[in-house]
């Protein structure tokens, strides 16, 4: 089970995030909310299943305050408030919807904000946190937790998990993925950087839909568009 979630989970949302630094580096800012989302929804669940979470009646998709929302009851797990809204903003707004059915925009520095909100939630992707009686979980370590828990300072005993695949992409030098993972990478980098600098960026894009309010009823007969989006558009 554990094997399950290190590697069907944490380790594909490892990619992910790489694939979203990738794409913010290269101002594809859509793709960067979306593999931001995938990345943030996949630590989540990784952890839902290390505590043996059961899944909920009704499935669970592309969420990721709903996963932190069952975990809780097992385990408490600290984020910062620019953590929690940056994961607010990809629900609500940012990723939630991929067809451009309706505007986006960019502001502020957003990959330091993933950079921060990978790092508050991966350090609980690791098994060796986490004690069983056979197969259920039953308490996570006190001391290993304390080491963790904090989160006003990153160091490597905080941030570095056994097996990872960002801990094998740091430790490949020759690994080409490893560029983008570590540029301008507070947490994740080869170096013991205390601070990094980076651009904020500002770009935006309006919704046909949005300029165009009166052919909704047109384009739902070839694409799906989502109740809420269509009921809004036919309200303007």
């Amino acid at each position: 089970m554990n094997s399950f979630a290190l590697r069907a989970f944490r380790d594909t949302a490892d990619r992910d995030y790489i694939h979203a630094r990738m794409a913010y580096r290269a101002d594809l800012f859509p793709q960067f909310h979306w593999s931001a989302l995938h990345a943030l929804e996949k630590y989540a669940k990784c952890i839902a299943i290390l505590v043996r979470i059961p899944k909920p009646k009704l499935a669970i998709t592309h969420e990721i305050k709903r996963s932190l929302d069952l975990i809780s009851e097992k385990l408490d797990i600290p984020l910062s408030e620019q953590t929690k809204n940056f994961i607010k903003r990809l629900e609500e707004f940012g990723a939630r919807f991929r067809y451009l059915e309706v505007s986006w925009f960019i502001r502020d520095c957003e990959l330091a904000m993933l950079d921060r909100a990978v790092w508050e939630l991966r350090r609980y992707c690791n098994a060796e946190l986490y004690e069983y009686s056979g197969n259920q979980f039953t308490s996570i370590s006190r001391e290993k937790y304390e080491q963790v828990k904090p989160i006003d300072k990153p160091t490597q005993t905080n941030t570095l998990v056994p097996g990872g695949l960002l801990e094998e992409t740091l430790r490949k030098r020759d690994s080409r993925s490893r560029p983008d993972l570590i540029w301008c990478n507070l947490y994740y980098s080869a170096s013991k950087r205390k601070k990094v600098y980076m651009k904020s960026s500002i770009m935006a894009e309006n919704s046909p839909l949005f300029l165009y309010p009166e052919i909704i009823d047109e384009v739902s007969k070839y694409t799906f568009i989502p109740k809420e989006v269509a009921d809004a558009y036919k309200s303007k």
